[in-house]
């Protein structure tokens, strides 16, 4: 059928696509914002205004000021602007608590996909549970525990969530919004399992599920649910051997999140970064360098900063382009700077966040590869101070490490510490003569 009218729906819930990068899902109270990126952010800044004027006129406590306060986090979620969604939690949970109705239940949900996306699986998984002391079981809440059970990595206990999510969903899956995410939840955990011919299938039929649940009333309304079901089959498809169909699908969960969330979004960042690893299993080396740039940038910028997946890239940065100028016959410091640079900015964001966030305490296995493979990145574009700075600091982190052995890690270091002190000292010689001959 042709669309009657063409809408985008922004997901605001819980749906897990990897375990260690958390992405909006499909159980929201309202199905979604029926929006285009730009709206969203006009609808935010009127819902701000909305809620200062209900403050101002009711209290934080009344439910006229409630409904405003939840409007405008399921504007904010699809965002991923998670620290002003805290900061309304720090201050409407106790009238939520305290409230009569649903407004206790519906801070506890909020609340659980906020901690979600900040990659804070247990206390999402805690509000979650208690939502389902205070509620019982539903279709929605089950896939939603399922997939934070499997981000944490308790296998057989998510898959008895989502089996039973797929009960409550009765005879035909068609007729259920959440349906979509309860089978890419299964899809996952088939692959996680080791087992990915498997999840195929089931993953082709949560994406038919959320396609078809796009169209409402005659209307065709875009959701970026659907791309992630794409980014979801890309990544299995991967797995088994099938890159051409991996890039295709990735190419289509990029396009389907530029239209649904706009381009900065930190899904946005995720699809960047899926379709780069995909044109680099391919062979498309140059293809995946377009992506990797764009990948960095809006991973560091995320509300949610997660060491991990910043590290990740970087090292894709790396890898790829290691690859594409392997060969070359004009590989000089120009051609190094030319292709290196441009990931400076974003490598000294990700430093300056990563201490921010006391990851060298919290996760010093992270914080430490993070810290060489940006000195790596930036002793390649010539930025030799900063990159001994870096070296050092990774050098003395990895050799006080006795949990696992690191030498080889630290003689990497040491030898491209040499390369950066090396080049410093000539260029302080060469500074020097030039300062003698002038005098």
């Amino acid at each position: 059928p042709t669309p009657a009218r063409a809408h985008v729906v922004v997901d605001t819930g819980v749906d897990d696509e990897d375990a260690d990068a958390p992405t909006p899902g499909s159980d929201t109270d309202d199905g979604g914002y029926a929006s285009d990126p730009e709206e969203i952010v006009e609808r935010t800044k009127a819902l701000e205004a909305d809620l200062a004027r209900a403050r101002a006129a009711h209290g934080a406590g009344d439910e006229r000021t409630l409904r405003v306060v939840f409007r405008l986090l399921d504007a904010l979620v699809a965002q991923y602007r998670l620290n002003r969604m805290d900061e309304l939690f720090d201050e409407f949970t106790p009238a939520c608590e305290a409230a009569r109705g649903p407004w206790r239940v519906k801070c506890l949900q909020s609340k659980a996909f906020c901690r979600f996306k900040q990659y804070r699986f247990r206390e999402a998984l805690a509000l979650f549970k208690e939502q389902e002391d205070l509620m019982g079981a539903s279709a929605p809440l089950c896939e939603n525990i399922g997939h934070v059970l499997s981000s944490l990595g308790d296998y057989p206990e998510a898959e008895r969530y989502f089996v039973r999510a797929t009960q409550l969903l009765g005879a035909d899956p068609r007729r259920h919004k959440n349906a979509g995410g309860v089978y890419l939840g299964l899809g996952l955990l088939r692959d996680r399992l080791g087992r990915p011919r498997e999840a195929l299938p089931v993953l082709e039929q949560a994406l038919e599920l959320y396609k078809g649940a796009c169209w409402r009333k005659g209307a065709f309304q875009e959701s970026s649910l659907v791309a992630k079901a794409h980014s979801s089959l890309a990544q299995v498809l991967g797995k088994t051997g099938d890159h051409a169909g991996a890039v295709e699908h990735m190419r289509e969960a990029l396009a389907v999140f530029l239209r649904t969330v706009g381009p900065e979004s930190p899904l946005v960042a995720g699809a960047h970064f899926g379709l780069a690893k995909a044109h680099a299993d391919a062979g498309s080396l140059d293809a995946a360098a377009e992506h990797l740039g764009s990948a960095l940038t809006l991973e560091v910028a995320k509300d949610a900063f997660h060491a991990r997946t910043v590290w990740e890239i970087a090292e894709q940065v790396k890898v790829t382009h290691d690859q594409r100028l392997k060969g070359r016959s004009d590989l000089g410091p120009g051609v190094l700077r030319a292709t290196y640079g441009p990931y400076v900015a974003a490598l000294r964001t990700a430093l300056v966040r990563m201490r921010e966030h006391g990851v060298e305490s919290s996760d010093p296995d992270t914080a430490a590869v993070l810290i060489k493979t940006s000195a790596e990145i930036l002793v390649l574009a010539g930025e030799d101070a900063e990159a001994k700075q870096w070296f050092e600091a990774a050098i003395a982190m990895l050799e006080s490490f006795t949990h696992v052995d690191c030498s080889g890690l630290v003689e990497a270091c040491k030898e491209m510490l040499a390369i950066a002190e090396a080049r410093l000292a000539a260029r302080e010689a060469t500074g020097a003569g030039a300062a003698a001959r002038g005098q």
